[in-house]
């Protein structure tokens, strides 16, 4: 079956789907985004998504064209009609088309979503762990918005792929922010610890549904900076996204954490957020 996706309002096959070569989107990524995991045909943590998307807009002075619920029921209407029960979707926000300026002028949004299939998430229990790499923090300073404007974060994946790592942490004055795709969390004593949101690091959904969770197993969540000595020294390191949920982390540029295998506050989390999705999704 041919792959689908909503475009401001309709269903195409993804092929067919076209837009404008003066699309803000494409001319100044004038846009925003998200990414919504789906098990057993639903998405996870819709409302939650939703609501960053609004707010991720409003921070580029862009307004959702479509009321929120109305959205989340075309979404539902949407996945009836694609064959992926368990992947993600990508949807995206634009300021749509027009003659190319830097200022704003009168436009209709593009606004499109698409289903796609993920590959099975990793076993904590047997996998060996992510290998990360540090680089220098040089993005702007409104990392809250989850911009399309993605470069710098893509030059920083790529840079830790070609040096043999799964991911790079981004460095700004000694203090670890986040990750090029992904929230990094570090286990000190029964404190859960990770960088605040804001300027440097999005609110990641995962990374919010895990602080509410900590609770559950006993654990103090605790957002404050982190140097990256500090986190060289935890008892634990794990990084979060939506489509990866947990990763633990093994090795951290040319040097191996101290553990072999993950450790058991993250085995702890991730087995309470499987439990929250199953229950959520079934």
């Amino acid at each position: 079956m041919a792959e689908l996706v909503w475009m401001n309002g309709e269903i195409v096959p993804l092929a067919d789907a076209r837009v404008g070569i003066e699309d803000r989107g494409f001319q100044f990524a004038d846009g925003v985004y998200e990414v919504i995991r789906l098990y057993n045909h639903k998405p996870f943590a819709l409302d939650l998504h939703l609501q960053r998307l609004q707010k991720s807009a409003a921070g580029i002075q862009l307004a959702v064209p479509i009321a929120i619920p109305a959205l989340a029921a075309e979404i539902g209407k949407f996945l009836a009609r694609a064959s992926v029960p368990d992947g993600m979707i990508y949807l995206q926000l634009t300021r749509g088309c027009a003659p190319r300026s830097h200022a704003f002028s009168q436009t209709k949004a593009t606004l499109l979503f698409y289903a796609r299939t993920l590959p099975p998430l990793t076993d904590l229990t047997t996998s060996e762990g992510v290998k990360l790499i540090t680089v220098p923090d040089e993005r702007w300073k409104r990392c809250w918005i989850k911009s399309i404007a993605l470069l710098p974060n893509v030059l920083a994946k790529n840079q830790a792929l070609a040096g043999g790592a799964d991911e790079a942490v981004f460095i700004e004055n000694e203090i670890v922010t986040e990750c090029s795709a992904s929230n990094i969390f570090a286990v000190i004593g029964q404190r859960l610890v990770t960088h605040p949101v804001g300027p440097k690091v999005l609110p990641g959904i995962t990374r919010a549904i895990l602080l509410d969770l900590a609770a559950k197993i006993g654990l103090t969540a605790e957002e404050r900076p982190l140097r990256e000595a500090e986190m060289l020294h935890a008892d634990e390191l794990f990084i979060t996204s939506t489509t990866r949920e947990i990763s633990w982390v093994a090795r951290w540029n040319d040097r191996n954490i101290d553990q072999s295998r993950c450790g058991p506050v993250t085995l702890k989390l991730n087995a309470v957020l499987r439990e929250r999705v199953q229950r959520e999704t079934a």
